[in-house]
């Protein structure tokens, strides 16, 4: 294991990010330290490397563990370069190259910190439909809350739309992701949105079930508007396919907010789908 840096702090204090060398990692490291940035939290980037990972021909003769973490070093240092050059303070910024199965890595160190934020490569037809193993593996088994980012959904910086959006698909609505909705957009100065989509399969009775749900939803959020008076809040109920309703929501927001159910694991499949084709940033939380 290599340490670089010493991190003000510790525990729930920590915003960890995962790295691999791809440029979806490095997206991930800027909207991480952006949001250490805001929140006054530390930035712990943890690069892992998988030894068990098979290999063949010439790639056998140096694949040693000296190699493989001077390579983890070298995607260390550049991380540690972007969140200095954002303007993050060195002493808030701890790195480290950890062997084991990545997936595996961050879920184990996700107990130590406030947030995890993992990039999802994810570059043609066929890897959207299975998301990314790593960045899923890792969110389903985390305990804080994850944030998944990737070039497919973020090619710009987030955070000029002034909306949070949560996405509600059970009733009531849950109320750990509402909370880091309301936490979020208190955070940004930005309004809060409440997403549930009536499937477009109920037919003619739909239109029943969207006002129901709309009348639902706004006398939950009633005692939170006296709580919260200076965040907005809206309701958003639509009818339509749940994925590409949410995937069209998610243009027009800074962070879509997903509740995933600590007894339903793995992810379904239209979690998978929201994930795999969002415009913006993708919170998960238990």
């Amino acid at each position: 294991m290599a340490v670089q840096g010493s991190l003000q702090g510790s525990g729930r204090s920590r915003i960890l990010v995962g790295v691999d060398g791809s440029q979806d990692g490095l997206r991930a490291v800027k909207y991480a330290t952006r949001e250490a940035q805001a929140s006054g939290a530390g930035l712990w980037i943890v690069h892992a490397v998988d030894e068990a990972m098979p290999v063949t021909g010439l790639w056998d003769l140096v694949s040693t563990r000296e190699v493989l973490l001077r390579a983890g070093e070298a995607i260390i240092a550049e991380a540690v370069g972007v969140a200095g050059g954002l303007g993050l303070p060195s002493e808030r910024v701890s790195a480290e190259v950890v062997f084991g199965r990545p997936s595996d890595v961050l879920a184990d160190l996700s107990g130590g910190a406030r947030m995890m934020v993992v990039g999802r490569r994810s570059l043609n037809g066929l890897e959207r439909m299975f998301v990314g193993s790593t960045s899923v593996s890792a969110a389903v088994r985390a305990e804080c809350p994850v944030i998944v980012i990737s070039a497919a959904s973020t090619p710009h910086r987030t955070g000029d739309r002034k909306t949070v959006a949560v996405a509600v698909s059970t009733w009531p609505v849950h109320e750990s992701a509402l909370g880091w909705g309301i936490r979020e957009a208190v955070l940004r100065k930005a309004r809060l949105r409440v997403v549930h989509v009536v499937p477009e399969t109920l037919g003619v009775e739909g239109a029943g079930f969207v006002a129901a749900a709309t009348a639902g939803i706004e006398e939950q959020l009633a005692p939170l508007r006296e709580q919260h008076p200076a965040v907005p809040m809206e309701v958003d109920v639509r009818l339509g396919d749940p994925v590409d309703a949410l995937v069209e929501a998610s243009r027009t927001v800074d962070i879509l907010i997903l509740g995933i159910h600590r007894d339903r694991a793995p992810l379904g499949g239209a979690l998978r789908g929201v994930i795999a084709h969002a415009h913006c940033p993708v919170g998960l939380i238990k």
